[in-house]
């Protein structure tokens, strides 16, 4: 009778254990999940600080050299959001895993996981590139022309590409994890309807160059739309992590009153 009284008494230990493990897991994910979405939203305002100081053309490369030379604190700046947002991604991705665990499939969960790690990865190059202001300068200012051709370098590599290449990556993730979600009903419709809506970006970055292929011109309007539901993926961020908080939350289970004798 003893040697079953300590059993459950261990079993119960165990599961306490567990749930506090999960919950700090869902705690930690909701908290990068919001890290992410204010991180986002940074980025994406920095990268609307030169036309708001009169420099339109950041096509130019001149143009954007002499922004960076009379302003090279924003590059440094958007790599650092850019950092954070990266190391927030894999947290969040792992935490949204645990929150699919019950009743969604461990390949569908690490599948998801490695697409979450593949954006944080891509965004960390990006920032990596952004931060490299100095070297940019310095090698404009021994030369205008080679300062020309190193700044096209890094703007298609970075921006063109890497950060390209995470944005289509995190659509991927977003669209997989509301589907996951609203499969397993571990995540509010809401979310994972929100969720859908914007991995449509998925769709503008894949039409896009197929358009382009066939001769047609792409619609403006679509890329206005791809560039609109970026600050909207970033909503959905900081929906997440409130979902993610929520769930953190320990259960209350009210003891059972015991009867006066």
């Amino acid at each position: 009778m003893r040697a079953t009284s300590d059993n459950n008494s261990r079993l119960e230990l165990a599961e306490t254990v567990a749930g506090n493990t999960n919950r700090a897991g869902l705690r930690a994910g909701g908290m990068a999940s919001v890290i992410a979405g204010v991180g986002g939203i940074t980025w994406f305002t920095l990268e609307l600080v030169p036309p708001a100081l009169g420099f339109d053309d950041t096509d130019n490369p001149a143009v954007s050299l002499d922004y960076l030379s009379q302003y090279p604190q924003f590059y440094p700046l958007a790599g650092v959001v850019l950092f954070t947002m990266a190391i927030a991604f894999v947290v969040a991705s792992f935490a949204v895993s645990d929150a699919l665990a019950p009743r969604t499939s461990s390949i569908t969960r690490r599948t998801l996981s490695a697409l979450g790690i593949m954006s944080a990865a891509f965004l960390f190059m990006h920032g990596v590139i952004r931060a490299s202001v100095g070297p940019l300068l310095y090698i404009d200012g021994m030369n205008s022309r080679w300062g020309e051709s190193a700044y096209l370098t890094i703007q298609t590599l970075g921006t063109h590409g890497f950060a390209q290449a995470s944005l289509l990556m995190l659509s991927v993730w977003t669209v997989g994890i509301s589907v996951a979600g609203a499969r397993s009903r571990a995540l509010p419709v809401w979310l994972c309807i929100m969720g859908g809506v914007t991995g449509l970006r998925v769709v503008a970055l894949v039409v896009g160059p197929f358009l382009k292929a066939a001769g047609i011109d792409v619609p403006e309007i679509l890329w206005l739309g791809s560039v609109a539901l970026i600050p909207l993926a970033m909503l959905w961020w900081l929906g997440l992590g409130a979902v993610l908080l929520v769930k953190s939350r320990p259960n209350r289970v009210r003891s059972p009153v015991k009867s006066a004798r």
